[in-house]
């Protein structure tokens, strides 16, 4: 298992670490957030057999990552050849640094509505031969969260196995994470790509309350920040949101 920067340390000291364990990262947030959304591009202009636009098919959220993954491992090898490449063995990271493996890189994507992400029972279970045939499930991490075809939030930091909490159900997405990893483990890459998110990510809008917004034509974030009308209920979920609204 990855020596965590965390071993020890008071909950206070976390935020401070995990900035500057991402300093220290060969990939920059800012071409983090550029291969990023170079790759959610390439996927959804992909074609398959050469006749059929995968924004046409109804693809399952774990092969929307998967896809991202590959891509992203794909552009950042393309590169830096001689710095990082894709997944190769069953042991290897998602994303494999050749010169330091300390900053080799696990991908995790979530494609349901909100911010929190998800894995399987066996995030929280160490290898029986770790380090060997098992892959070693702490240290740094990017996350996408999605929804449809939109990027909703990008995600860096780092993630230690016992963060991985499994829940009751034996099979399936199983595992989430600790609220502090959110809080304190993981930093949000802003950019554009947010103004695109759905308004039902606000804090205020639930399902009764969306057609309001649908029929004032407010879809997006950007939607919403651009309001300029006097709809009351539209104006307090804007006043109530507003933090978010004008962080990217």
């Amino acid at each position: 298992m990855s020596n965590s920067p965390y071993f020890n340390q008071p909950i206070t000291n976390w935020r401070g670490i995990t900035e500057n364990i991402v300093r220290q990262h060969p990939i920059s947030t800012q071409e983090l957030l550029e291969v990023a959304t170079i790759s959610w591009s390439r996927l959804w202009g992909s074609v398959i057999g050469g006749e059929i636009r995968i924004d046409e098919v109804e693809l399952p959220a774990t092969v929307v990552g998967y896809f991202f993954q590959k891509l992203f491992s794909h552009e950042l090898s393309k590169r830096y050849p001689s710095e990082w490449r894709g997944e190769r063995l069953k042991s290897d990271k998602d994303l494999v640094n050749i010169l330091n493996p300390q900053f080799s890189t696990e991908m995790k994507a979530s494609g349901q509505l909100g911010y929190s992400l998800f894995g399987n029972r066996s995030y929280n279970q160490a290898s029986e031969a770790s380090g060997a045939s098992g892959k070693d499930k702490s240290g740094f991490y990017i996350t996408l969260n999605f929804y449809g075809q939109k990027m909703t939030l990008l995600r860096v930091g780092w993630i230690d196995q016992d963060d991985w909490v499994p829940q009751g159900a034996q099979t399936g997405q199983a595992a989430v994470l600790k609220q502090e990893v959110y809080d304190y483990k993981l930093i949000n890459i802003i950019g554009d790509y947010i103004g695109e998110s759905p308004i039902q990510l606000l804090k205020g809008i639930g399902g009764k309350s969306l057609l309001h917004f649908h029929q004032n034509g407010l879809y997006t974030f950007n939607d919403i920040r651009n309001y300029s009308g006097s709809d009351t209920t539209i104006l307090r979920v804007k006043r109530n949101n507003e933090h978010l609204l004008t962080s990217f």
